[in-house]
């Protein structure tokens, strides 16, 4: 473990929450899951997110509406359809390693918010503590991914690495990371890139990590006021995930993203400060139930780029 040195630099990352439960610019929107899917134009994101000058992009396998963007053999078998037809997640793949751009995929590291057939067929609810049935069983799932993908996906960023007691929106309480064996969670996540690097994100705005074995900072924030300060053990990679526009996802109603929240100053303080200390940073982009994303915040990164480009 050390610092991640494709994370520093003149680059920095965009996150998308792209859902099912997303809603699209102009209602009614897409009937399902599999339509959606169809619907999206692999090329056009690409061109987005090289436009803005992105290193890489985080972009969920899928999270708590139990439904999934690409094919997994566990999932299925638990859940027929629970997986789109198109498996978008290997196309975007594909094309972001084309354009020397890294792929970070996001999964949940729980299912205490899944739907209910998929927590019963992961045991997700057999016991308050250590979720091992759980766990034995969603790493099959992370692993069919990391083979098949292999070189594909350059790092993973798993979200709900909680301590339930201090998490009172959650359906089930006591649990804590003490249920993760660290290590057979990475040996999964990198089963075909045994240079694939992890984070685990223990919740958002206080910047702290779950494990110390952990490759990066998960750095889930709502604010700009972080900064890399002390190091990190091992050597960590610092890391910041900040929200441009809707909260995380364009999950309301249907109709235009939010503006930016910050001006162009702020973002170019912030980023530029982060980047000074080796720092990494992500910012999360509004997207729409087609695949395209929030046009005023994309116009903004790219202003970002272009100053970076300048000095």
């Amino acid at each position: 473990m050390g610092e991640i040195k494709w994370m520093q630099g003149n680059r920095y990352g965009v996150m998308v929450h792209y859902l099912s439960d997303i809603q699209p610019q102009k209602g009614p929107g897409f009937g399902n899951w599999d339509e959606m899917t169809e619907a999206f134009n692999i090329i056009d994101f690409a061109n987005e997110i090289e436009k803005m000058g992105a290193g890489w992009v985080i972009f969920p396998f899928g999270q708590n509406s139990g439904r999934y963007c690409s094919y997994n053999s566990h999932l299925e078998a638990a859940v027929p359809g629970c997986c789109s037809r198109r498996d978008i997640m290997w196309e975007l793949a594909q094309e972001l390693k084309r354009r020397g751009i890294r792929l970070i995929a996001y999964l949940p590291s729980e299912m205490d918010a899944n739907i209910q057939e998929l927590r019963e067929q992961f045991g997700w609810d057999l016991d308050l503590e250590d979720k091992s049935v759980f766990q034995e069983r969603y790493q099959k799932v992370i692993r069919e991914w990391a083979e098949r993908f292999g070189t594909l996906i350059d790092g993973w960023w798993f979200d709900g690495c909680y301590d339930s007691l201090t998490k009172d929106f959650l359906r089930t309480q006591g649990w804590t990371n003490d249920r993760f064996d660290y290590c057979e969670w990475k040996a999964a996540s990198c089963a075909g890139n045994k240079d694939a690097v992890i984070a685990m994100n223990p919740g958002a705005e206080k910047m702290e990590y779950a494990f110390m074995e952990q490759d990066y900072l998960g750095g889930e924030a709502n604010t700009l006021n972080h900064r890399p300060e002390k190091p990190l053990p091992g050597g960590m990679q610092w890391h910041c995930l900040v929200w441009l526009d809707c909260f995380w996802a364009h999950w309301e109603k249907a109709g235009e993203i939010a503006p930016p929240r910050f001006t162009d100053e702020e973002l170019w303080d912030f980023y530029k400060e982060c980047r000074n200390r080796n720092g990494a940073v992500t910012w999360n982009i509004g997207i729409y139930q087609d695949g395209t994303l929030a046009e005023k915040t994309v116009e903004q990164v790219v202003r970002l780029k272009e100053r970076l480009e300048s000095i």
